[in-house]
């Protein structure tokens, strides 16, 4: 198999055709003037065949080629990109088309969850992770082929506009979704404050598919609502952010301040965020040992350890779930179960249980790649399977909160 070579500085001592013809033109005088043009044609069409390709290849690289991909045939792909060239008539960024390769690339891995992102991308991910950003407010994630409402965010228009954790989109603004992964989703969904996306839903207990239209808004929302009533504190965390270190150390003071004697965990609808931020949440409660054990593809294991640096490890605890409640949700709910801080009361998570981990490109943009799987402390894998609760209540429609009232019901049991 011949090596394509991918180095930007090749040096390749061509002669130009005006030298080459010169050269050989006195030789040529000798034979026939049929022979004279054959060989002319057949020089200048190795120049340009030949040489037209090198010349391609140095315009998009600027590396060499890691000696382990040496043997990986890019043929096909300077055959594809040399045909556009050619063939292609309208003009050539070459930029786009290297972006495009990018994007082709990582989708050949079929991970719904790995993506590569250019700067604009990347900026308004970054945007989003903060807390702040403009779209309807709902997090998006792929499950058993399709796409998913994980779960919409308290106070946004999607919210408002009735969208619910579960709920799976057949088309955006009349697109259909099949095959369209994550983040394409997402990025045909967000748009500017002010502007309408259509989603087309398919939902549990209703029939036939419907609309619904969400006017999208600047998304600016704090990662934890606390209140403290009748000596129970209830913290709601509604993703797990930036911010959530400091907001939930806030909540922990007043607690101590107030001589609280127990505590709700509502993780209800809080689709994740940060591994950080949940090693650090699961540290308030659990003042020591495992939070959570990270997989690799080699079988190796990696431990993430608690802090020691919480204020309400003694603090009697019960903690929410549902399913919108996803990844470090689910990392935080599944160490306090397993360290014997609180059980779980509500129905079963979601399920979503691999960590990615954003690898920036040196020219700007990153790649969101799956790097591992993740188990609770006592070994209990969660991606696809989600987290059971060790007492289950159904959601009701009605006017009271049934899940909130068990969680009340059982947190008396263990409060002095």
């Amino acid at each position: 198999m011949e090596e394509q070579p991918l180095i930007e500085n090749i040096e390749i001592e061509e002669e130009t055709p005006k030298e080459i013809r010169s050269k050989k033109f006195p030789r040529l005088l000798m034979i026939p003037g049929i022979l004279l043009l054959a060989a002319i044609l057949f020089i200048s069409g190795y120049f340009w065949g030949y040489s037209g390709k090198v010349i391609v290849k140095q315009k998009l690289v600027s590396t060499e080629t890691p000696v382990k991909y040496k043997d990986v045939d890019f043929s096909k792909f300077w055959e594809a990109f040399q045909k556009i060239e050619e063939n292609y008539i309208g003009e050539i960024d070459y930029t786009k088309l290297v972006e495009g390769a990018i994007h082709g690339m990582i989708s050949g891995l079929d991970d719904p969850f790995s993506v590569y992102m250019d700067k604009a991308e990347l900026d308004d991910f970054n945007g989003e992770i903060s807390g702040t950003f403009e779209g309807i407010g709902a997090e998006i994630s792929a499950k058993n082929g399709s796409l998913v409402v994980v779960a919409p965010i308290e106070g946004s228009p999607a919210e408002k506009a009735g969208l619910k954790a579960g709920d799976i989109i057949r088309s955006i603004d009349s697109q259909i979704v099949d095959g369209m992964t994550v983040d394409e989703a997402i990025n045909k969904i967000r748009g500017q404050k002010g502007t309408t996306v259509a989603l087309t839903i398919a939902r549990t207990g209703v029939e036939e598919p419907f609309e619904i239209k969400i006017k999208r808004d600047v998304i600016n929302v704090k990662s934890v609502k606390y209140k403290l009533e009748n000596g129970i504190a209830n913290i709601k965390i509604l993703r797990f952010d930036q911010d959530t270190k400091k907001l939930l150390d806030d909540a922990a003071n007043d607690m101590i301040k107030n001589n609280a004697k127990g505590l709700i965990l509502d993780l209800r609808n809080d689709p994740g965020g940060y591994l950080d931020s949940a090693i650090d949440v699961t540290s308030e409660f659990v003042r020591e040992g495992v939070v959570v054990v990270e997989e690799y593809k080699d079988g190796r294991k990696e431990n993430s350890y608690a802090t020691g640096e919480g204020k309400l490890f003694d603090v009697p605890m019960v903690v929410l779930i549902n399913g919108g409640s996803a990844s470090a949700s689910e990392i935080v709910a599944g160490a306090i179960r397993d360290h014997g801080r609180g059980k779980l009361i509500g129905e079963k998570t979601f399920g979503k249980g691999s960590v990615q981990e954003m690898q920036p490109l040196s020219k700007g943009g990153a790649l969101k790649i799956t790097m591992a799987k993740w188990l609770t402390p006592n070994g209990t894998a969660i991606d696809k399977n989600g987290l059971i609760p060790d007492i289950e209540v159904k959601w009701d429609e009605g006017d009271k909160d049934v899940q909130l009232e068990k969680a009340l019901e059982e947190l008396k049991k263990i409060t002095k």
